[in-house]
C-alpha cells in the first residue's frame, strides 16, 4: 500500500529491505499490471555514468578496400540504458543503488530532482523525462551488506 500511495506523486521511490523480500518483484508486478515496460539496471561500484546515459563508441567504416579492418573508422553515439528508458517513457528500477559511486549518484541528480531532465554534453541536448517515466530504486539496509565499498 505504501508504494501505491507514494506513486500518487511524481517522485522517485526508494525501497529498502533485506535481500530476497521482493523489492524487485513488487515493482515488476506493478509495471506489468499498469502496462509499463520496466528497465532494471543493476548498479555496482564499477557502474559509470556513461553506462547509464551513453557514450561515443567506435564504429568500423564500411570500406571494401580495407580488408585488414584497421582503417579510419568513426565514432557514433550509443544511448545508455537510462537514456533509452527516458526516451521511451519506461519505468526504471535502479537496483543496489547504495553500491553506486558518488559520481553516478551526482549524474542521476537532474532526473531525480525538480528538473526531471538530463543534459548530455556530448550531444548538446537536454532530454526531459516524460510523464510516463518513473524511477524506482532498491537497496539493502546498511546492516545487511548495503553499505558502499569505498
Amino acid at each position: 500500500r505504501r508504494v501505491l500511495r507514494a506513486m500518487q506523486i511524481s517522485k522517485p521511490i526508494l525501497l529498502e529491505g533485506s535481500p530476497g523480500v521482493g523489492k524487485t518483484s513488487l515493482i515488476s508486478a506493478l509495471a506489468a499490471a499498469s502496462g509499463h515496460n520496466l528497465v532494471r539496471i543493476n548498479l555496482s561500484e564499477q557502474t559509470d555514468i556513461s553506462d547509464l546515459m551513453g557514450s561515443d563508441l567506435p564504429m568500423p567504416e564500411n570500406n571494401d578496400n580495407d580488408l585488414n579492418g584497421i582503417g579510419g573508422g568513426s565514432f557514433k553515439w550509443c544511448d545508455g540504458a537510462l537514456l533509452k528508458a527516458i526516451k521511451n517513457g519506461d519505468w526504471v528500477l535502479l537496483d543496489e543503488l547504495n553500491l553506486a559511486s558518488q559520481s553516478v549518484l551526482e549524474g542521476l541528480n537532474s532526473c531525480l530532482d525538480h528538473r526531471a531532465s538530463v543534459y548530455i554534453p556530448e550531444l548538446g541536448q537536454t532530454f526531459d523525462c516524460p510523464q510516463s517515466f518513473r524511477i524506482f530504486a532498491a537497496q539493502n539496509p546498511i546492516a545487511q551488506g548495503g553499505g558502499r565499498k569505498g
